[in-house]
């Protein structure tokens, strides 16, 4: 008889986790394994990647604030989402929120599972908690000594991940800052899956994007604080002050969009610099260019940088978390202190370094990314139920 396994993810959005979960989803074995999928907001471009053999359960709209950011209600003036929000936040805050689970899990889920699998830590893991799966895995993308966001509910949290067999980390300081914050020693690190294959052949679709003069830059991100634009903006001023040609394709949209536009007509940058707004293939926008530029504030394993990999772009990266995982040769780019000085320094030595760039391109072209391993060990701790009295 297969094992049922329930993953459970907040929304599908066209973000990290969601391109992970897919990855994941994709890769299970279907002989032995039957998958359940719900989405407790279910929206998201990526609903439509789900692989088809997965049963996809949406959630009723009684958690479909669980995922809206309280800013972005408030700038759209969305009162009755603001009321929403504050009330999911006072259930939060007061505990009620896991009576509410446990009501909303008995009208959704039909089944016990073997196994269930938050997909995000947060509220998918709280979630997850309070059922009667045998088996529960959390799947743990954010470094929380860099950004916590249980801050308002970390008594919550703490309780939830009691009942939490096993969470799984990105990336060694993900897990090491996990620990710390909620004092838990039942954390390994397993890397996030990528679909190589199929990122290869989204890279080599025809799109209409212009070469320019000097170097070509992209970056892909939502418009978001923590993915540090305005220090990329700031950086592509300090190249033009130094005479570098250089021009900027930005892919994505968010809350800050409108904020980094005038930014960039500020710094007199409308040449240089190019908005191209979401696009649901970015990888050959990424083939097409000669440097990838991450310069977030915090991330847990961001994706983005082994995808630009795959696509035979090297990255320049400030020091976040997973990026020492990923850059660990030479001809991959450049790490650099997570600071604007930093930045702008290696964004110009690296802009007048063409030839270097065009080496990178080169040997990069025959990149491999191994996800057999890491389908492996995440299949083991599916497979295998564990406690936290096996990491004392």
């Amino acid at each position: 008889m297969n094992k049922r396994i329930l993953f459970i993810n907040d929304e599908m959005t066209l973000g990290g986790v969601s391109r992970i979960l897919n990855n994941l989803l994709t890769n299970l074995d279907t002989d032995k394994y039957d998958i359940d999928l719900l989405v407790l907001h279910p929206h998201g471009d990526l609903m439509n990647q789900i692989p088809p053999w997965v049963n996809v359960i949406r959630s009723s709209t009684v958690f479909e604030y669980v995922d809206q950011d309280i800013e972005t209600l408030i700038k759209n003036k969305d009162i009755l989402g603001i009321f929403k929000k504050t009330i999911f936040f006072i259930k939060m805050k007061t505990g009620l929120i896991k009576k509410q689970i446990r009501s909303e899990r008995k009208k959704l889920l039909l089944n016990r599972y073997d196994v269930e699998f938050s997909a995000k830590e947060g509220f998918c893991t709280i979630f997850t908690a309070y059922g009667d799966s045998y088996n529960k895995l959390n799947w743990i993308q954010t470094d929380y000594k860099v950004n916590n966001y249980a801050k308002r509910h970390m008594r919550l949290l703490k309780d939830a991940l009691k009942y939490i067999d096993i969470n799984i980390a990105c990336s060694k300081p993900v897990a090491n800052a996990f620990k710390e914050a909620f004092d838990i020693k039942n954390v390994v690190v397993i890397p996030n899956m990528i679909d190589q294959d199929k990122i290869s052949t989204l890279a080599n679709e025809e799109i209409k994007c212009e070469r320019f003069e000097g170097i070509n830059l992209i970056c892909v991100a939502r418009f978001h604080p923590q993915k540090g634009l305005d220090r990329l903006i700031n950086a592509m001023k300090y190249i033009k002050d130094h005479g570098i040609k250089a021009h900027l394709n930005l892919i994505g949209d968010g809350l800050l969009i409108d904020d980094i536009k005038q930014q960039v007509k500020r710094f007199d940058l409308t040449n240089e610099v190019a908005f191209l707004g979401y696009q649901v293939n970015p990888y050959p926008y990424i083939k097409q260019s000669d440097l990838f530029v991450l310069s977030s504030l915090y991330e847990g394993y961001p994706t983005i940088v082994i995808e630009s990999l795959i696509c035979s772009t090297p990255v320049l990266a400030v020091e976040v978390s997973g990026v020492k995982e990923q850059i660990v040769k030479e001809h991959y780019g450049m790490i650099v202190k997570n600071e604007q000085a930093s930045l702008n320094t290696a964004l110009l030595k690296l802009c007048r370094a063409q030839d270097c760039l065009n080496d990178y391109k080169l040997k990069l072209s025959s990149y491999r990314y191994e996800n057999d391993k890491i389908l492996e060990e995440i299949c083991y701790y599916i497979d295998n139920k564990h406690t936290g009295d096996d990491y004392e």
